[in-house]
């Protein structure tokens, strides 16, 4: 088979007759993805600030481990009421509701104009700085109660050269998706490098995993912070409230019947 040069994928995008470009959409409702972004500066010096704190302080700070899978000595709860005084929260969940409106934009195409009119509340449910050192990991794992999560990036050492040079995988987060049953055309997880301001926004139920690492840095910290949100829209509120006002009138009919 020839390989299409630059000019003739240009020509199938034109239509046969005139110089008007066929649209093309791209559909796929059957997955979910991982948002990428990059924290503004002022908000990743008040997180640097604020886990600093928490570190440094680690014996008397709360402890998020019990209802964490790593296999990490340091990971400390992170109080809302800190984050609002720092004035950061409010992007976190800007964030968050981004990432909710373009995945179900994502999910129901044919409903973007619904959703984008809609009214999206979304609400942080917990916050925790995991501070990895060498040899310690995350295994697989999903996040529970809760529909999103976010993990980003504060700081990041030197990583010691890997030992097989087609492999780098110290350090490395690797989200896993069981959608990918094509091998054409996906791949079913990726692992990707962690970089200083980095953030990732995902769904909660999205299988991922840290790596161990080794470093030659005198400061051989892996310092992340990730928080588990929950989202709702007003029209949902609106259908459950009349779905539970539908509820108590037929609970009324039946004991005025009895």
């Amino acid at each position: 088979m020839k390989k299409q040069t630059k000019q003739q994928e240009n020509k199938i995008q034109k239509q046969n007759e005139g110089d008007e470009r066929i649209p093309v959409e791209i559909i796929q409702p059957w997955s979910t993805f991982v948002m990428k972004s990059k924290l503004p500066k002022v908000v990743f010096d008040k997180m640097l600030e604020i886990t600093n704190k928490i570190v440094d302080n680690v014996e008397n700070e709360k402890s998020w481990g019990h209802n964490l899978a790593g296999q990490i000595e340091h990971e400390l709860y992170i109080e809302h009421e800190i984050l609002q005084k720092n004035g950061v929260m409010q992007f976190f969940l800007d964030m968050t509701r981004h990432y909710v409106v373009n995945q179900l934009i994502q999910m129901m195409p044919y409903n973007q104009e619904n959703i984008l009119n809609d009214e999206w509340t979304t609400n942080m449910m917990s916050m925790w700085v995991v501070s990895q050192k060498e040899h310690e990991y995350n295994p697989m794992h999903i996040h529970t109660q809760c529909q999103v999560s976010a993990v980003m990036y504060l700081k990041v050492p030197k990583f010691s050269k890997s030992r097989k040079s087609h492999r780098e995988d110290d350090g490395r987060i690797v989200f896993s998706n069981n959608c990918s049953l094509d091998d054409y055309f996906a791949v079913p997880q990726i692992a990707l490098e962690p970089k200083v301001g980095d953030l990732y926004i995902f769904p909660a139920k999205m299988a991922h995993h840290v790596y161990p690492f080794r470093s030659d840095d005198e400061d051989k910290e892996r310092r992340s912070v990730s928080f588990n949100a929950v989202y709702s829209s007003k029209s949902q509120m609106e259908h459950m409230a009349e779905m539970e006002k539908k509820a108590q009138e037929e609970m009324k009919k039946r004991s005025f019947v009895q």
